[in-house]
């Protein structure tokens, strides 16, 4: 059956390519219901061959993105090595964390937990965070104030205050965050609106357009792209796996 529906639609195809192509309310019912019923009969003998070959051609295509993501991530890591960012762990670490996030981003606050576990049992890995503010004007000016907290050397500290806090941020909210943390409030009000650091921020968010990253959290870990959340154990899965290459 299989060999009489392809010889019938090689004769349709050889027919078409002499006539202008048949539309659908051009059929009868009758050669409706045929139609239907060949590929229905085809697709009961040969779902298989066919399901087989959809599932081939996607894994073809996972595959060519993961490559062309892997070329990416391993770019943006030459790209941002020597340059100081806002971070956590060891400076000098022999395996770079990269996390891209939104303060309300709700996973993104569940990815600090796994990173602060990671943090305390491994002291040879560094933590890059990069402001991806795009849930919101509140999302812009609370990454607007930690990038203000970096250039006082108390990134992380604060971005942990504004993780943990569960109230709005706003700018009287985050200035009293920044209290607690030690920090100059003067300087950050100054700080935070400065185009510097509005610039970092609209390249930031061109960056991880530029690498595939669509929402928040996503990671690069050793080179290698995770989009979406991640839990501390497949975090040090990876950290341990880059060592031993």
């Amino acid at each position: 059956m299989t060999r009489f529906l392809l010889t019938s639609l090689s004769i349709l195809a050889i027919g078409t390519a002499f006539a202008p192509p048949a539309k659908a309310d051009e059929f009868t019912d009758a050669q409706k219901a045929e139609i239907k019923r060949m590929f229905d009969e085809y697709l009961a003998n040969s779902g298989e061959q066919v399901l087989e070959s959809v599932n081939k051609y996607q894994a073809e295509l996972e595959a060519r993105d993961r490559a062309e993501s892997s070329k990416k991530a391993k770019a943006f890591m030459d790209e941002i090595k020597g340059q100081e960012l806002p971070m956590a762990g060891n400076p000098d670490g022999d395996v770079v964390v990269v996390e891209f996030f939104d303060y309300n981003c709700g996973y993104c606050h569940k990815a600090l937990e796994e990173i602060r576990t990671v943090l305390a049992e491994d002291d040879k890995v560094k933590v890059v965070f990069m402001d991806m503010p795009i849930l919101g004007p509140s999302s812009t000016l609370a990454s607007q104030w930690s990038l203000a907290a970096q250039k006082q050397g108390k990134y992380f500290e604060y971005h942990q205050a504004i993780m943990d806090h569960k109230g709005p941020k706003n700018d009287e909210e985050l200035a009293k965050l920044a209290e607690k943390v030690g920090l100059d409030i003067d300087q950050m009000k100054k700080d935070k609106d400065s185009q510097e650091i509005k610039d970092l921020l609209d390249q930031r968010i061109a960056q991880a357009q530029e690498l595939g990253i669509r929402g928040t959290p996503g990671f690069i870990i050793a080179g290698e792209l995770f989009p979406g959340y991640i839990p501390a154990a497949q975090m040090k899965d990876v950290i341990a796996k880059a060592r031993e290459s």
